[in-house]
């Protein structure tokens, strides 16, 4: 090829196309092969990546919708989880004031029950006290006679009481 252009240049034609008829056929060619394949090639592959990018922004937009339909339902979830949290807090927190309370009565009449007990238990030991000191000094009295019966050999009856 580089000899065909280095013979041209040297006879000296100084031009190295030389344009005759089959310049005009290259040309014609050309403007059919563009022709046919715009219309073979070039537009059902554009046609096809048009539909492509429209089926991508589409899946895109729909992932994205997606996307936010899982941020609320996640968001639903985790509120509903600490409402129920917060219900089952009270409910604890109820049910712990409840067995206080239940505690606290039981202990109070316990308290009640022992004040009660202690009271009944005094009465007795101050009946009793009562009991054994009109007791003791009907015993006493008894032997202060015969104490003094026996000192004074007679019976002492009466007394300075």
């Amino acid at each position: 090829m580089f000899a065909a252009t280095t013979l041209a240049l040297e006879e000296g034609s100084g031009n190295l196309i030389s344009p005759d008829g089959s310049l005009v056929f290259i040309l014609i060619l050309f403007v059919i092969f563009v022709v046919l394949l715009n219309r073979i090639l070039f537009k059902p592959v554009g046609l096809v990546l048009d539909q492509r990018e429209t089926l991508t922004v589409g899946a895109k937009a729909e992932a994205r919708a997606a996307a936010r339909r899982y941020q609320v339902q996640v968001m639903d979830y985790e509120s509903g989880l600490r409402q129920a949290r917060a219900q089952s807090y009270r409910f604890l927190e109820e049910r712990r004031a409840a067995a206080m309370q239940e505690r606290e009565s039981v202990l109070q009449q316990a308290k009640q029950g022992a004040q009660e007990d202690i009271e009944r238990a005094k009465a007795e030991i101050a009946r009793q006290t009562a009991d054994a000191r009109v007791q003791l000094e009907k015993e006493a009295v008894q032997i202060a006679r015969q104490v003094s019966g026996s000192i004074l050999g007679r019976p002492v009856e009466g007394g300075a009481d």
